[in-house]
């Protein structure tokens, strides 16, 4: 059985004392209830103490998470500009592409090799993101390499078509397509009769009637390879324009290249004359293709 304890309280003056009686179990009670009390407390104040303490670089660290996404929010908004700008770039191209004929029709033109299954988010090596901002910047990444794949794609696009632009440049330089000289033209490509026998013989290019002197001009970009005199031809200038395409000038009263000289189309390369075996002053102008005589006709435009 249990002792009851009794505390007597004593007023000053002449107040009846006042008795408190309480059962043993009581005691112990309050003691634990104090203890936790002062424990839960303890504890309370160590959290207390602690967040104040940590709270500088709490706040520290969240103003560098909120700058960080800001930054990858920024980053984000610029790989979308990019990755317009690649779009109409790639656009661009395949006009450019079509205007040269250079697509290839229903054939599809991967950027790079692709493969391997489909979602697999788990394996030997992957690590998967823990936070948002991990995963956001490993999304970034994963957009980035696809775009510098994209990128240098469309830069060896750019390259191809300028390569093909620069030779179609070079040809259409190079091809013969003005009137060496203005005049009427007395005799054309082709079998004719000759005016000394006669007979019939094949004429190689056109007789250009004008007066002597009249300039001479180049009707393509070339090199001289020949000026000089050159039995019936006369004074004789030919330009090799490259390609395989040739031009010779027959007649001429002079020269205004030599060999080895590089002329652009117009530049004067002669003038009119009626050397060699001629009836009168003319022009004989020929366009051979890999040695072979060809209408010089079919390569004037103007």
């Amino acid at each position: 059985m249990l002792k009851k304890f009794t505390i007597l309280v004593i007023p000053e003056g002449t107040h009846s004392v006042k008795r408190f009686s309480f059962h043993g179990l009581i005691l112990p009670l309050v003691l634990v209830a104090v203890s936790c009390s002062l424990a839960f407390g303890s504890y309370w104040y160590y959290q207390y103490r602690s967040i104040q303490t940590n709270l500088p670089h709490l706040q520290a660290l969240q103003t560098q998470n909120q700058r960080q996404e800001d930054q990858i929010n920024a980053f984000a908004r610029g790989l979308t500009g990019l990755k317009e700008q690649v779009t109409k770039l790639r656009a661009f191209n395949q006009r450019l592409r079509a205007m040269a004929n250079l697509d290839k029709k229903g054939v599809a033109e991967p950027l790079a090799g692709v493969g391997g299954p489909e979602g697999a988010l788990t394996g030997a090596g992957v690590r998967l993101a823990s936070t948002v901002h991990e995963r956001q910047i490993s999304n970034l990444q994963r957009d980035m390499a696809q775009l510098t794949a994209e990128t240098e794609a469309e830069q060896a696009l750019q390259e191809e078509l300028a390569k093909f632009l620069n030779e179609r440049r070079s040809i259409l330089a190079s091809t013969p397509s003005i009137w060496p000289v203005r005049g009427w033209v007395t005799s054309g490509f082709g079998f004719r009769s000759s005016p000394w026998t006669g007979q019939r013989h094949f004429h190689a290019g056109i007789d250009i009637s004008t007066r002597v002197g009249t300039p001479i001009v180049a009707p393509a970009d070339g090199i001289v390879t020949f000026a000089d005199f050159e039995g019936a031809y006369g004074r004789m200038v030919v330009l090799n324009h490259g390609h395989g395409l040739v031009t010779r000038y027959g007649h001429l009263n002079a020269f205004r290249v030599k060999v080895g000289q590089k002329v652009k189309r117009g530049q004067v390369i002669a003038q009119v004359g009626s050397s060699g075996r001629s009836t009168g002053s003319h022009l004989h102008y020929e366009v051979l293709v890999a040695g072979v005589p060809a209408n010089p006709r079919y390569y004037i435009i103007h």
